[in-house]
């Protein structure tokens, strides 16, 4: 296929205006032997997760041909918690269509999606969608696009009726009404052409002067002819939408309501005209194997060049890895060269996508979305190319995860569990499994508290493993306040050659972050040279549980100032044992205090929420560092303790009303008031008591 015939469109929206049920309509319209039959959206949003909640939640791709150009079609999600994946979908594709809802106008899911495309320099165009429900309003739909997007929105096309009576559009570059009502072949989203309704021709005329005066400004020569009083003609037109569509020059808007089908045809044609193709990306810039930058033409003519941006796995399927032909062309028993892994992967077959369905085409080329099944090791992010021009690409962004929960699994499912959660990382590389080795959890991190629920409930659906959701405990540490000195002195004998060890140990504070550190300050052979490293490891091994509540003993310097031995019974055991002895002992003078991390918070949140969100930070005992304008309101800078925002994304959405967001990350330790760390030194003395009484239960059973 010519890649002049190829449309590659993210749609993109916040969660509920419509994208789904668009993606349906243009089906229904271009393709009605692929689409559901009743007009839902169960083709594409058919994973129970998505039926649960009535949302998307992973980007589901599927294709029509309208006019003879291919539209590949990728209905991103729009909740918050997978801004990701759709960002992923946006770096893959040439165009956008940005939904807008005529009845809930733009919200804030809407602006994180412009922001991306924005940070990518995507070309859109908008739609706004349900003009068909009540309240539904056009112009409010444009206004609301201006004032909270700061985009510049140009209408293309003028609803006829609103609500109930919403019938048709009238085309602003024919200056012709399409009537959708009286469709006279009976095919959904079709329509008739007929004159403007005289109703209508003043507004129509006015928004068409706008559409005219918005082209002309983005052309030297077409301003100054539109000066003279000379009007594009409607070829002309069209010429400078599309151009100022590639530049970003002003936002097209469009008009439908996609359950009833109306302005479907027009959305479609508006893409095929207006969206570019992918010759548009002249070359493609990546780096080699040294890392030097480099560039490819985005031509079938290039050696091949593949990027991996979806992964699915599944029980009957296997992988199914999702590329985006960048360069090249590539038939079935490719092989090629995967420069992460160094390894070869062979493409047995190509498949175009159709939500869960696949057909096998038999050669993609530039410009094209394919399918391929069961290639041996290729994550998202990967780049496959020819093994003679290798090269690299960094188009997906780095996922920010704000969340993370303890998993509590059986440990008779662990070995099962632990492959089932490999495998869906591989679909969801926003995702993260990390071993937190002080707490001794297994942490599932993830953009948001729906994202990491319906990860496991894949799990459960898709593995048949099932864990369960705890809020993971902070890593608590300890540390002493005060200098100290003590002795530990190690003896045994018990015929034959005993035991000796004998050292005096001075602690020191330290200042926060330094961890532990070791002075051999023994003078005069007090202590053999040989014996020294086992007093440090006796030290280091007795301060992974320090006196309060077992937590890590960190930030102080351990001075080994004296000691003595025995020229037979000394050895590096007595001496560990007695440098263990010596740091307990100078723990009972050294005023140990509990230390807890501390986040360092971004908090983005519009400005008439902002007290309510500061009053919040502070009563989780955060510190405001400072405050900062942004596009979209104010940015908060801040510090507070792990424990009291472990579930902060949920609280802060229902603060919000779903606008605010925030990013954190381990800013460092501070000391815990004293009247909360008696609380959490309770809890923590009941689990571990709790721990012994089951360790004590089984090893009676055992017995």
């Amino acid at each position: 296929m010519d890649p002049k015939k190829i449309r590659n469109v993210a749609i993109i929206a916040h969660d509920g205006a419509g994208k789904t049920a668009l993606t349906e309509a243009l089906l229904r319209h271009d393709a009605p032997s692929r689409a559901s039959k009743d007009g839902s959206t169960s083709h594409l949003d058919a994973d129970p997760e998505e039926a649960k909640r009535n949302f998307t939640v992973a980007t589901h791709i599927t294709y029509a041909e309208h006019d003879g150009v291919l539209l590949n079609l990728l209905d991103t999600a729009g909740f918050s918690d997978f801004l990701t994946d759709a960002d992923r979908s946006m770096a893959v594709c040439e165009g956008g269509l940005l939904l807008v809802s005529a009845v809930s106008g733009v919200k804030h899911q809407t602006e994180r999606h412009w922001e991306m495309a924005a940070e990518r320099s995507l070309p859109l165009l908008a739609c706004v969608n349900k003009l068909d429900k009540e309240r539904a309003s056009f112009l409010r739909a444009l206004d609301d696009m201006e004032k909270a997007l700061g985009a510049r929105p140009v209408a293309l096309q003028l609803p006829i009726g609103l609500g109930e009576s919403f019938t048709g559009v009238i085309d602003l570059v024919s200056m012709r009404a399409h009537m959708y009502a009286r469709r006279a072949d009976g095919r959904f989203g079709g329509y008739i052409d007929e004159p403007i309704p005289q109703e209508l021709m003043s507004e129509a005329k006015r928004l068409r002067a706008r559409l005219v005066e918005a082209v002309a400004e983005t052309d030297d020569l077409l301003l100054e002819k539109y000066l003279d009083g000379t009007e594009p003609s409607e070829e002309q037109l069209k010429e400078g939408i599309e151009h100022a569509v590639l530049g970003r020059r002003f936002l097209p808007v469009v008009a439908c309501a996609a359950r009833p089908g109306v302005g479907v045809r027009d959305v479609a044609q508006a893409m095929v005209d207006y969206l570019p193709h992918p010759l548009a990306r002249r070359e493609v810039k990546g780096t080699d194997p040294q890392g030097a930058t480099i560039t490819r033409p985005a031509r079938a003519e290039a050696p091949p060049l593949l990027l991996a941006f979806r992964n699915t796995v599944d029980h009957f399927v296997g992988r199914l890895t999702v590329f985006r032909v960048f360069a090249g062309s590539v038939k079935p028993g490719a092989h090629l060269l995967n420069p992460r892994t160094g390894h070869t992967e062979v493409l047995t077959h190509l498949h175009r996508i159709d939500g869960h369905r696949h057909v096998e085409i038999p050669e993609a080329q530039a410009g094209d979305i394919v399918a391929v099944m069961k290639l041996k090791d290729v994550h998202v992010g990967d780049v496959l190319c020819d093994a003679h021009a290798p090269m690299k690409l960094d188009l997906l962004g780095k996922p920010k995860r704000v969340i993370a929960y303890a998993l509590k699994i059986d440990r008779d499912h662990e070995e099962r569990v632990g492959v089932a959660l490999h495998k869906l990382l591989e679909e969801d590389p926003s995702l993260e499994l990390v071993r937190d080795l002080e707490t001794g959890e297994t942490l599932l991190k993830g953009m948001g508290q729906v994202h990491v629920e319906v990860a496991v409930e894949k799990l459960k659906r898709k593995f048949d493993v099932e864990v369960h959701l705890e809020l993971p405990h902070p890593a608590y540490h300890e540390t002493i306040s005060q200098t100290a000195k003590a002795q530990g002195r190690y003896k045994r004998q018990s015929g034959g050659r005993g035991q000796y060890g004998d050292c005096h140990l001075e602690l020191v504070p330290a200042p926060r972050g330094s961890g532990i550190t070791f002075e051999d300050a023994v003078v005069g052979g007090a202590v053999p040279r040989h014996f020294i490293p086992a007093v440090e490891h006796g030290i280091r091994e007795a301060a992974q549980k320090g006196p309060l509540g077992q937590f890590p003993l960190v930030d102080f310097k351990a001075r080994l100032v004296d000691g003595s031995f025995h020229t037979v019974d000394s050895s590096e055991m007595a001496f560990r044992i007695a440098g263990s002895m010596a740091l307990k002992n100078a723990l009972v003078h050294a005023r140990p205090v509990l230390l807890e991390p501390m986040m360092r918070l971004e908090v983005a949140v519009p400005d008439e929420m902002l007290g309510e969100v500061i009053a919040d930070l502070t009563a989780r005992r955060g510190k405001i560092l400072g405050m900062e304008p942004s596009s979209k309101g104010t940015l908060i800078h801040a510090n507070a303790p792990h424990a009291e925002l472990r579930t902060y994304a949920p609280e802060l959405r229902s603060l919000t009303k779903g606008m605010g967001y925030f990013t954190m990350e381990l800013h460092g330790y501070e000391e815990v008031p004293s009247n909360e760390a008696q609380r959490v030194l309770a809890a923590r003395h009941g689990e571990l008591e709790k721990d012994t009484i089951l360790v004590t239960q089984a090893g009676k059973a055992r017995a």
